[in-house]
């Protein structure tokens, strides 16, 4: 008998945004702060539960670290309890605007762990009780390099996906000043892909 999976989505808010000067998520993007947005993003592309890590924001959904200062994984790690093992995890960072829905969609479809070839984020997470043995092992080292997700999502023998060249820019970080003014002016290039 075949159990339906649920299907979750993560919204990575909970960074510092030092390069930024200011808190990214609550950037506005055409009128609408960040965190919406990839919560839009989420949810245009079939994720109706969507969480958001962040200790910060007031977000109904919003969950806060239980181990800071590891980066992404501190988010992923505190978003575990809140899901069964069987159901997937869709993460995305707060600051990818520009990230089209159909390259969403095609990670919703997937039934493992995968992201797309020279993208680490975002990051499809098939969540059973290795995964959570990887994050738990991650989080309470002491070692910087495993907290990468990079380094997760090759030690659950994760796969990749090929994205179509026409969106590489389109996964494109804001992380500094510079970064946001870029993504406003590619977004005419990207709308008809979302």
């Amino acid at each position: 008998m075949d159990t339906k999976r649920n299907l979750y989505g993560l919204v990575l808010a909970g960074g510092r945004s030092s390069r930024m000067g200011r808190d990214k998520s609550r950037l506005l993007w055409h009128g609408v702060p960040l965190y919406q947005r990839m919560v839009a993003l989420l949810e245009q592309a079939g994720i109706h539960r969507v969480m958001i890590s962040s200790g910060h924001l007031k977000a109904e959904q919003a969950i806060a670290d239980r181990i800071p200062g590891r980066g992404p994984l501190s988010g992923i790690h505190a978003i575990l309890p809140h899901i069964a093992d069987g159901d997937c995890l869709l993460v995305v960072p707060v600051d990818m605007p520009l990230l089209p829905v159909p390259a969403l969609k095609q990670l919703a479809g997937q039934k493992h762990t995968c992201c797309f070839k020279g993208f680490t984020l975002p990051l499809m997470l098939s969540i059973d009780a290795r995964l959570r043995e990887q994050v738990d092992l991650a989080i309470h080292s002491e070692s910087p390099r495993d907290y990468s997700l990079w380094r997760l999502h090759q030690n659950v023998q994760g796969s990749t996906l090929v994205l179509p060249e026409s969106m590489t820019t389109a996964f494109s970080n804001a992380n500094t000043p510079e970064d946001w003014q870029q993504c406003q002016s590619l977004e005419k290039q990207f709308t008809e892909l979302s």
